[in-house]
């Protein structure tokens, strides 16, 4: 038997022919055998980061690797493709450590995915390789609040409304809008303008309905936009009123004020509410009845064009029955839902021969 070793330096066919040339008791002999050469394959590998913020810079790390270990130097190609971009944008090339380890830095100009692809052309024993990376570049986040969320005001009272911005590239616009409810008053701006050096910006809502108010930042070339929306609440304005009275004071020695009525007159109530189509309020009744109030009566009125509404509901026909009146408006169920369950005071009224 026997061995060689050999290291073929061409790619393809080698040929190794081995030969005896014989003796006075041999004849000659000979045998090939056909050797496919190939290059080393080079494999590289790239690791980018997840995401990254726009304008930034981000560090890109890779290993390249072939059987036949590439020496340090070696220089690689760097590109980068660009979202919408028809051709990649060549970079600075990058070098490879002894370890055949590189890294390099960029900033990422455009939103989107962004791919990053490095290779090697590959040499006389080395074949041509390349990896690829993408990172998504987006534009920084900023934060925007509006204040009163929830929060529940009297009829018709003027409240401030303050959007703070934060941290932002350049822009520092902030819009307030506000949507009152009701399908009869749409979106309206309240207020476009800079804001202040503690990032606030403020406009004033007359709450006559619950609203719907909404800040917005667009955004700029490398923030991305934010909107917020905080809703608050409006009650109604409602009163009533009591007529045929005889006379008001108290029983006894309580503290109530109350109105004296005839058994045989039926008291008068007047509703006063703010206004809204196709509004009603409802009147609710208790009854003193062992030392407690309890609910005797409860019932929708309509309101006319004027927000007001006038029951007469009749004469008790007794005497010594105390008993108490207000009006309410009820969210969804006094047909709408633009303002915020409000009650009148309550009238206390007691019945006499």
């Amino acid at each position: 038997t026997f061995s060689f070793t050999d290291a073929p330096s061409v790619e393809g066919d080698a040929k190794y022919t081995v030969s005896y040339a014989g003796d006075g008791g041999h004849a000659p002999a000979s045998a090939s055998r056909t050797v496919s050469v190939a290059r080393n394959a080079t494999t590289i590998t790239v690791s980018a980061p997840a995401t990254v913020n726009l304008g930034k810079s981000l560090t890109v790390t890779g290993k390249a690797v072939s059987a036949d270990a590439l020496p340090a130097g070696t220089v690689l190609t760097v590109k980068r493709t660009d979202p919408g971009a028809s051709s990649a944008k060549t970079l600075a090339p990058v070098k490879t450590k002894a370890d055949g380890t590189f890294s390099f830095t960029d900033a990422p100009s455009v939103e989107g995915d962004a791919k990053y692809t490095v290779s090697y052309a590959g040499d006389a024993t080395r074949l041509a390789g390349s990896g690829s990376d993408t990172v998504t570049v987006s534009r920084a986040a900023t934060t925007l609040s509006l204040n009163n969320n929830g929060t529940v005001y009297s009829y018709d009272k003027d409240v401030t409304f303050t959007a703070h911005l934060g941290s932002t590239y350049k822009s520092r616009t902030v819009e307030i809008w506000a949507n009152p409810y009701g399908s009869d008053k749409p979106d309206k701006l309240l207020k476009k303008g800079t804001v202040n050096s503690s990032g606030n910006l403020s406009a004033v809502v007359d709450m006559k309905r619950d609203t719907t108010i909404t800040a917005v930042f667009a955004g700029d070339a490398r923030t991305a936009p934010k909107t917020v929306k905080v809703t608050a609440y409006a009650k109604v304005n409602v009163s009533t009123s009591v007529a045929k009275y005889y006379k008001t004071g108290r029983i006894g020695s309580g503290s109530t004020t109350y109105y004296w009525y005839r058994k045989n007159v039926g008291p008068v109530f007047t509703t006063t509410m703010s206004y809204y189509p196709g509004r009603k309020h409802r009147l609710d009744i208790d009854v003193y009845i062992d030392g407690e109030w309890q609910r005797g009566y409860e019932k929708f009125f309509k309101l006319n064009s004027d927000g007001k509404s006038v029951i007469d509901l009749g004469a008790s026909d007794e005497a010594g029955l105390r008993v108490r009146v207000r009006s309410a408006y009820i969210n969804g169920s006094s047909g709408d839902d633009v303002n915020s369950t409000t009650y009148s005071s309550w009238k206390y009224l007691y019945f006499t021969n």
